[in-house]
């Protein structure tokens, strides 16, 4: 026979009012415990995970956390093996991470609020060690980070990974330089009418600029400026300007207008050299209606000189609209040379780096990840849960 949990409370009140305290004990624990003989509870226990040594297809992937911006996140997943491996909590609006070039650490521009939700604001690049996905140290910067929808641009890293860059916005621009080895912060440059951040070696960097061009910095040891020059204008910012979703291929940044061409900017000793600028489309396919869009919609393959773009169809200023398709092209023919057709619309895409690269995807709607094989377009892996809004995957 057995009784519902309300069964038991009525049995024992109905018959508790004849009984004495002692024998009222007994029934409740005649009718709670479990039977004689049953295996009594193992103790929990608990440790402390560390990860194997990082595979070419580690991924990040950044978490805006829309719904909760207070507590950005950012994931690390094997897309080969397709599983989530650890998260690290990443203050308030997360925007991008810098990851050291031995993948012994990531650096995290963050801002916290002495409330949570208001209060002394404080913003830091926090370093975190990726045995443990652990924070061990952070740097305080100045309270001007520049924040929005997250972009690559937001912050950036030398090429030796000693300094990292954090774009600032007070609305005057500028960046702050921190020197993540001997962990302290070295400077503020203003950078007035260029905005964001496009490293360009050890110790230069680049700003898009309003006017059509790109401002270059070279650095000392200290992060003081030594150099700083403008391009030449290589983009109409009235009639087709770039957007500042860009990749990087050696020394030349690829920037792409919204009308979908190309315009590579090569970059040497600490200047800009515009290189002419080439179509995503051609005239047939800008008639049917062909664009780029994303919030991350390129990304580029280092060795094999391979450029991925979610394209879709649609009309003017349509650049934020998700894409079903990731055409892939030759850099040094800027030919079309695949079409890969995604299982789902994507709004961002990364490739590792390795000779095997796996293409990764996701929307800003959907706790989803997506991962293709890059050579082939077949789907690999579907990895549920973990980021709420994730915004932008990046690679080692």
């Amino acid at each position: 026979m057995t009784w519902t949990h309300g069964e038991h409370r009525g049995l024992i009140l109905s018959l508790g009012e004849g009984m004495n305290m002692k024998k009222l004990l007994w029934l409740i624990a005649c009718v709670t415990l479990p039977a004689h003989g049953a295996e009594p509870l193992k103790a929990e226990t608990y440790f402390t995970a560390t990860l194997p040594k990082p595979t070419p297809h580690w991924v990040f992937v950044n978490d805006m956390n829309f719904l909760g911006y207070v507590d950005g996140k950012v994931y690390l997943i094997d897309a080969g093996a397709g599983k989530m491996l650890g998260m690290m909590s990443t203050g308030t609006y997360q925007m991008a991470i810098e990851i050291a070039p031995d993948v012994s650490a990531v650096y995290v521009p963050v801002t916290f609020y002495s409330r949570g939700t208001h209060g002394e604001r404080t913003d830091a690049v926090v370093i975190y060690e990726t045995e443990g996905l652990t924070p061990v140290a952070e740097v305080v910067i100045p309270p001007k980070r520049a924040t929005g929808m997250p972009m690559r641009g937001y912050s950036g890293m030398s090429d030796d990974g000693r300094f990292v860059y954090v774009a600032n916005m007070t609305p005057a621009s500028s960046f702050s330089v921190v020197d993540v080895v001997a962990r302290k912060f070295l400077g503020e440059i203003e950078s007035a009418g260029c905005a964001l951040i496009f490293p360009t070696g050890n110790r230069s960097l680049a700003s898009l600029c309003g006017d059509g061009t790109v401002q270059t910095f070279v650095l000392d040891e200290v992060g003081a400026v030594t150099a700083r020059a403008k391009s030449a204008p290589f983009f109409d910012p009235n009639v087709d300007p770039v957007t500042e979703k860009a990749s990087r291929r050696g020394n030349t940044w690829y920037f792409f207008s919204f009308e979908g061409y190309v315009h590579p900017v090569a970059f040497e000793g600490g200047t800009a050299n515009p290189q002419p600028k080439w179509s995503l489309f051609t005239d047939e396919e800008r008639n049917d209606g062909w664009r780029v869009g994303g919030s991350q919609f390129n990304a580029v393959h280092e060795a094999n000189g391979r450029l991925y773009v979610i394209v879709h169809q649609g009309e003017t200023d349509s650049h934020k609209d998700p894409g079903m398709n990731v055409w892939v092209y030759d850099l040094a023919t800027r030919a079309k040379v695949d079409v890969i057709d995604l299982e789902s619309h994507a709004v961002s895409v990364a490739v590792t780096q390795d000779v095997e690269p796996l293409l990764v995807t996701n929307t800003l709607e959907l706790p989803v990840i997506h991962v293709y094989d890059a050579t082939s377009g077949a789907l690999v892996n579907v990895i549920e849960g973990g980021p709420m809004t994730p915004s932008f995957p990046q690679v080692p």
